[in-house]
């Protein structure tokens, strides 16, 4: 038998060493793999936690009667949240899906916007106001008078409104949508989370259906 010669010795351990570097955790293998361990960790956190938390949010588009729950992690400015918007008005309206928004604002003004959302909600008027900000410019710069935003997206304005914006319970829902957006591991808007995946960026009518049939992390 042919023993093996200095050629294919070096070959050897020329891929030895290659093994060793891409699979080290430093390595381009072992930095995707590192990718997927804590994919898979953050997942089976939303698997863990899903209904206790879908259950105590109430920013919903759509029927509490739909087959499937989709968390969007949202801001009002954020582009690709405004260009995702007709899609996923899309699937909530067509009982599809439960659409629960979790507020993430990025900046003041967002964090205006949210408040504003939130307290349209408390009226039974949340999908109005939130389709409005997300369709419309006219709040995003200079000085803004909410209650002209609310008449303008058809949400019973007055003194109810004003006083809700600011208020201490306002305040702690914003702190808590926070609290979840860091919890779930959330770095970006949006993001849209089902019990068994998540997109980030903005979402087609494919990336929803996906999302929702995925079998990815099973």
């Amino acid at each position: 038998m042919k023993r093996p010669g200095i050629q294919d010795v070096g070959l050897a351990v020329c891929f030895i060493l290659l093994a060793v570097i891409a699979f080290r955790p430093s390595g381009v293998v072992g930095g995707r793999l590192r990718e997927w361990r804590a994919e898979r960790q953050v997942v089976a956190l939303y698997r863990e936690e899903w209904r206790q938390v879908a259950a105590d949010r109430r920013s919903v588009l759509g029927s509490g009667d739909a087959p499937h729950t989709i968390f969007e992690f949202s801001d009002y400015r954020c582009p690709c949240c405004r260009s995702s918007h007709e899609t996923v008005n899309g699937w909530a309206a067509s009982g599809r899906a439960r659409v629960v928004l979790v507020h993430v604002p990025l900046s003041e003004r967002s964090a205006q916007a949210a408040r504003a959302a939130i307290c349209a909600e408390k009226q039974g008027a949340f999908a109005r106001m939130h389709d409005y900000l997300m369709t419309t410019e006219d709040w995003e710069s200079g000085d803004v008078d909410w209650a002209s935003v609310a008449v303008a997206a058809d949400v019973p304005a007055g003194t109810r409104l004003i006083r809700c914006l600011d208020s201490a319970a306002t305040t702690e829902r914003l702190a808590r949508d926070a609290a979840l957006a860091d919890h779930w591991r959330i770095t970006a808007t949006p993001t849209f989370v089902s019990e068994h995946a998540r997109i980030v960026g903005e979402a087609s009518e494919t990336d929803l259906a996906n999302l929702l049939g995925s079998d990815l992390f099973r």
